[in-house]
């Protein structure tokens, strides 16, 4: 579609959602890099603590990573609210809005873990670490 001959709020929103769907097929990548370095490990008979760890961290990036695509879904639904307004002067406000319901350091990190948690990127994470823990404790 071509986006210049849509208004601000129109492009704000496609744009936005493109990167959305970015945001679910690099989550999808994060867990394949999961699964894939927890197979290697295993396979290798490389020290499973430190795949634990590995797992860990990939968790806290996808965490990271959902808490950002959370952020421009408020946007997104916003802006569809402000499209059925045709309010065209609230058009390209992202990191505006954002900065106006920021909770500082604490609330960030806070935000990170409860999108950590969620079920959907809580798989496989919580499966690979269940794996890697057991073949720690029968060795």
């Amino acid at each position: 579609m071509d986006t210049s001959t849509l208004n601000p709020l129109n492009q704000e929103w496609q744009t936005l959602h493109q990167d959305y769907e970015r945001y679910d097929r690099y989550s999808l990548l994060i867990k394949l890099v999961a699964i894939l370095s927890s197979l290697i490990t295993i396979g290798l008979t490389i020290h499973l603590w430190i795949a634990i760890l590995f797992i860990l961290v990939l968790w806290l990036q996808e965490g990271i990573w959902r808490t950002v695509q959370a952020r421009t879904t408020e946007r997104l639904l916003a802006l569809e609210q402000l499209i059925k307004r045709d309010d065209q002067n609230s058009a390209m406000q992202f990191y505006s809005d954002w900065e106006a319901t920021r909770h500082g350091s604490i609330g960030l990190i806070k935000e990170y873990m409860r999108n950590a948690l969620r079920p959907t990127v809580a798989y496989p994470y919580i499966i690979l670490l269940g794996i890697l823990v057991i073949i720690v404790m029968m060795r």
